[in-house]
C-alpha cells in the first residue's frame, strides 16, 4: 500500500479527491493554503504525483468492490438468515428476514397517512356557519367602476 509513503495532507487529498471533490476543493480541504488558480495550479501538481496517483487507484479499487454488493447479494443473505431463524425456532427473526427482502424488492412500501383539513370562508375565522351566495356575494363581488 502506498499510503505509508503520503503525508497527511496527500492522504487527504486524495481521500477527498476520491469522494468526488474537484482538483482545486480536495487540495484546499487538504489543508493547503493556496487559493483561486494557484490552488488549480498546485492541485494538478500534486495530482501528478506517482505516489498520489496510486493511492487514488487503491482508493477507487476499494469503492469498486464496495459497489458490488447488489440486490441479489443481499435478498441471498437473508434468506441464509431466515433459513437460520427458522433452525434456531425464532419465527420473528424468519419474519423479519422475509419482510426485509421484500422491502428491497420493492414488494413492500412503506406509507404514511396525510390527514389535511379543508377550510372554507366563513364570516369569522371562529365562526363554523357557512355563508350564503348571497352574503358572499355582498362580500367579496369586486365594485362595479361609476363612468
Amino acid at each position: 500500500m502506498s499510503k505509508a509513503k503520503l503525508n497527511m495532507r496527500q492522504e487527504r487529498f486524495c481521500l477527498a479527491l476520491s469522494e468526488g471533490l474537484p482538483q482545486s476543493r480536495a487540495y484546499i480541504a487538504a489543508g493547503y493554503t493556496s487559493r483561486g488558480n494557484a490552488a488549480e495550479v498546485a492541485a494538478a501538481r500534486l495530482f501528478r504525483n506517482v505516489q498520489v496517483q496510486s493511492r487514488i487507484a487503491e482508493l477507487q479499487a476499494a469503492a469498486v468492490r464496495r459497489s458490488e454488493i447488489t440486490v441479489d447479494d443481499l435478498v441471498a443473505e437473508l434468506d441464509s438468515m431466515r433459513k437460520l431463524a427458522m433452525a434456531c425456532k425464532n419465527p420473528a427473526a424468519g419474519v423479519a428476514a422475509v419482510m426485509g427482502k421484500a422491502k428491497l424488492l420493492g414488494l413492500v412500501v412503506d406509507r404514511t397517512e396525510i390527514e389535511a383539513t379543508v377550510r372554507k370562508p366563513s364570516r369569522e375565522p371562529t365562526n363554523d356557519r357557512r355563508m350564503s351566495l348571497e352574503e358572499w356575494e355582498k362580500r367579496f363581488r369586486p365594485k362595479a367602476f361609476a363612468s
